[in-house]
This record gives C-alpha cells, structure tokens and sequence, in this order.
C-alpha cells in the first residue's frame, strides 16, 4: 500500500476529516499541519504521494501566501504524484507559476456541474458526454489564461469556474477546484468525487 502525507492547509489544526477518510480508503497516510512544515523540510522518501487540502486562507491574499512558503517549497521540488483540493489546488498552481484571481460571485457549498473537456485517467469511468457532480465551495480559482504559461493542461470547467481541474504537463501534479472527498451535501449524493480520488491512486500513484 502507498503512503501519502496529507498536508492539512487548514488555518485550523484539526485535519478535514472527510479527506483523511477517503485517501484512507487507498493509503496509508500521515497528517502535517502546514505551519510544521518549514523552508527547509524535505519529505520522506517512504512517502509516494502529497495531497493538499482545503482552507479558508486564500491565495490572492499575500499576507496568507507568505504563511505557506514551507509547503510552497514542497510542491516547487516535488516529483511524486501530487493532488491539491480546493485552495490546496489554488496553492500548487500560484506556486507552479499560474495567476489566482477571485470569482464575481462566489460558489458556496453547492454541487457544481464540472464539464470534463480532456480525457485523463483521474476521470476514468466518467463520460465526457455528461456533467459530472461535485462539491464546491470558494471565493477564488485559478485564471485559465495563466495556465499554459505555467505548463498546465485544463482538464475541466463549469458554468462558475474556468478551472475545474488541471494537471501539469510534465508530473503528475494535479489540481482540483471542488472537493472530491464530499459527497453528500444538503440531502444531495453524488459519487463521483469519490471515483476520482481512487482513479488518483490507481491509475497516477499506481498503488
């Protein structure tokens, strides 16, 4: 079985439950605040994969991006399968290069209809001829003009949001605006989120 370091973004310290929970499905996993990870720290080499998670920071912010440099370094010399969630997503893509503006109108916590508009193996299972249904909840996405400069490849959208997921050109980095791990939500299911999560594992980490 893999191992993953799930990095909790939270400005909170307790972890987001529903997220330990799926990629415990797949992995073993350890948990790290990001404010323990430092300029400095290097991962593990018993650790196959990092998975970002969501905050209520905010990347357009430049006081909150400061407090993310350690995990910033992380993701800027990481070569390991990578999935960032929500602002998890929105960090590794800023750090990678790419622009993060805010919405006109936010998108809280609701299930989106995410167009998938690139094959790709985390969407296995799904068909491209229909939306798929997933949780969301944001102030902020990634500008998608800003991300081929950035050497990513757009893999979704939605009404709301031009980025929906990307993944990088050259590692088997990935970014997800909505919160795959979420699958119920106001007496509405959904398991889509589900499915991309162990597409991650089975078809990107290859466990």
């Amino acid at each position: 079985m893999t191992n993953t370091l799930i990095v909790n973004c939270s400005l909170e310290t307790t972890a987001n439950k529903l997220l330990v929970e799926a990629v415990g499905k797949f992995s073993n996993y350890k948990v790290m605040h990001f404010r323990e990870i430092d300029e400095a720290h290097k991962i593990n080499d018993e650790v196959d994969t990092l998975v970002l998670s969501d905050s209520a920071a905010r990347v357009v912010s430049p006081t909150h991006r400061n407090m993310y440099i350690g995990t910033v370094n992380l993701i800027k010399n990481c070569d390991m399968p990578v999935l960032g969630i929500c602002f998890g997503h929105q960090l590794l893509c800023w750090a990678l290069g790419a622009k993060v503006g805010s919405l006109n109108e936010p998108v809280l916590d609701r299930f989106e209809k995410v167009r998938i508009i690139k094959d790709d193996p985390i969407f296995d299972g799904l068909p491209q001829s229909k939306p798929a249904f997933l949780a969301e909840s944001h102030y902020d996405h990634v500008l998608e003009e800003s991300l081929s400069p950035a050497d990513f490849l757009l893999l979704a959208d939605s009404e709301s949001c031009q980025v929906e997921a990307v993944r990088h050109k050259q590692k088997p980095i990935y970014g997800v605006q909505f919160h795959p791990e979420r699958t119920n939500l106001r007496n509405e299911s959904h398991n889509e989120g589900n499915q991309i999560i162990q597409n991650f594992y089975k078809n990107v980490v290859k466990q």
